[in-house]
């Protein structure tokens, strides 16, 4: 059974893998969100964002320095390592 929406538009694909393909799509972007955020790369987009609704006014920092800032914060603690 083809969906006359479906038809309509050009797709001649059945409704359920229209459906099928738009969860796949979004559990893509979630899973690629989930990636960044456990990586770090979204960090400074965090950062921002938290600036943003903090009620102090403090100065921005850039991506450079928001950088430098992270790297001498994770190397300025012991490392118990070795």
């Amino acid at each position: 059974m083809y969906s006359v929406q479906a038809e309509a538009q050009g797709h001649p694909e059945k409704p359920h893998a229209l459906a099928f393909a738009t969860w796949m799509k979004r559990l893509a972007a979630k899973l690629w969100l989930g990636i960044r955020e456990w990586c770090g790369d979204s960090a400074y987009e965090n950062y921002v964002q938290a600036q943003r609704t903090n009620s102090e006014k403090a100065r921005l920092l850039t991506p450079a320095e928001f950088y430098v800032e992270r790297v001498n914060h994770r190397y300025s603690r012991p490392n118990r390592c070795c």
